[in-house]
């Protein structure tokens, strides 16, 4: 016997098939634009192709660069990056409709809990060795351990961001930031924010920038005697950072900012185009916890040439085991990611990424409005000048109170800065001794 839909499930399924039109046809319209985009990157690549200058090396150098430079610009253009912004918009209207938020919350559960498992497995193979450290909050605080006595006083919290797992700091001993610091006498700390669940929406920037780096600070007090530590910020951890020295600077010795998104105006790249672009509060209304997947999908598509070629580029000559190690160590950690608070994603990116009030002193974190003027300690801002992430322009400097502060411009990008075999040679010793004199 067939059942007679009534007037109300007729009703939700027009509001669920609309919806579901929407998104068909705005990714047609978004894949339709990326593709031209990607069309006319090579277009321009194929004019430099017919136009040969200079040795062949620099010859191939020119291809590339006339398609990356393209589609960088292609991909910035406004009617692509609406249409991305609309399809978007209604996939998450699609996913609310079905209660996606909930399911999702219970695999963030799920995945938490698991993790409690893999993650002890993955945080040690081939990393610096550490013991957790009890603290007040829900996040972890990591000491690394050394069997040489801390040539310098103070101590360094490093600051993590949200979006990958920490261990880039520490990715094998051949290229470890942490060795580095621990070889020139420093006792380190770090942040492990762990794998948020579902329970964690209640979190916020505040949170994390004021109560856990608080926190974090007050243990290591305790447990070193010092009165003030060093904070190194990494990315979203380096904004953590510079609000924390900003409203207690008394606390704070010195202050380290590596690759942080500041001023976001001068020189946008394609992911903070877009991700400025996206609607927030849609995205945490269906999502709750930002997907990691999400992220990843946007780092792929700002060149996915690039991702395709990096293989056979890299194998096309002889590799050492080490080097493959180590090839395969990044790639884990580009992907290794996990899902972020969705209420801390929407104020970073509505304050920084959208309004850039953190480099107009007008951000707000809690009841607090922050003024970078406030920041009077000692600064080093690290930036790598091919990075297509956090461009050098994003530097603070301009803006910040100290007397004392420095830039470092290095040759490399975002991950570069962390594990080229350059930046152990020069960029972390020149860190190093930066902060040895100050310590």
């Amino acid at each position: 016997m067939l059942a007679v839909p009534t007037t109300a499930g007729r009703a939700k399924g027009i509001e669920i098939s609309n919806p579901y039109l929407d998104y068909l046809s705005d990714g047609f319209i978004f894949a339709m634009r990326y593709n031209s985009a990607l069309l006319d990157a090579y277009g321009e690549a194929f004019q430099s192709f017919l136009n040969p200058k200079g040795t062949a090396q620099k010859f191939r150098k020119n291809i590339r660069l006339s398609f990356d430079n393209s589609l960088r610009r292609n991909l910035m253009a406004d009617e692509l990056v609406s249409s991305m912004a609309k399809f978007v918009g209604s996939w998450l209207e699609v996913i609310r409709l079905t209660g996606h938020r909930q399911f999702a919350s219970n695999v963030y559960n799920m995945l938490s809990f698991e993790n409690k498992f893999l993650e002890p497995l993955r945080d040690n193979i081939n990393r610096t060795q550490s013991e957790l450290v009890e603290t007040r909050g829900r996040f972890n605080m990591l000491h690394y351990k050394s069997d040489r006595k801390p040539k310098h006083k103070t101590p360094i919290l490093i600051v993590y961001s949200l979006i990958n797992r920490y261990y880039i700091l520490d990715l094998l001993p051949r290229v470890s930031v942490i060795k580095s610091l621990q070889s020139q006498g420093f006792d380190v700390y770090a942040t492990d924010w762990g794998t948020p669940s579902g329970f964690d929406s209640d979190l916020s920037l505040e949170t994390y920038a004021e109560e856990y780096i608080g926190n974090a600070v007050e243990r290591i007090r305790d447990l070193t005697g010092c009165e003030k530590v060093s904070l190194f910020g990494y990315c979203w951890g380096g904004i953590f950072a510079l609000i924390y020295a900003a409203t207690h600077k008394d606390d704070v010795k010195n202050l380290i900012l590596h690759a942080t998104p500041v001023d976001i105006e001068k020189d946008k790249t394609v992911i903070e185009k877009w991700t400025a672009a996206l609607d927030t509060r849609a995205l945490v209304e269906a999502c709750g916890n930002v997907p990691g997947w999400l992220l990843n999908t946007a780092f792929v598509l700002r060149n996915p040439v690039e991702t395709l070629l990096k293989y056979p580029r890299y194998f096309s000559e002889p590799r050492t085991l080490d080097e493959i190690a180590q090839f395969f160590s990044i790639e884990t950690w580009l992907y290794d990611s996990r899902g972020i608070i969705g209420r801390v994603y929407r104020e970073i990116v509505e304050q920084v990424y959208r309004d850039n009030l953190l480099i107009k002193n007008r951000m707000k974190v809690g009841s607090i409005t922050l003024d970078l003027k406030n920041i009077s300690i000692p600064l080093l801002d690290i930036v790598g000048t091919r990075d297509d992430l956090v461009p050098p322009s994003n530097s603070i400097m301009e803006k910040i109170g100290s007397a004392d502060k420095k830039l470092i411009e290095f040759p490399t990008g975002h991950v570069g800065l962390c594990i080229s075999d350059e930046a152990h040679e020069k960029l972390w010793p020149a860190v190093g001794q930066w902060l040895a004199e100050r310590s």
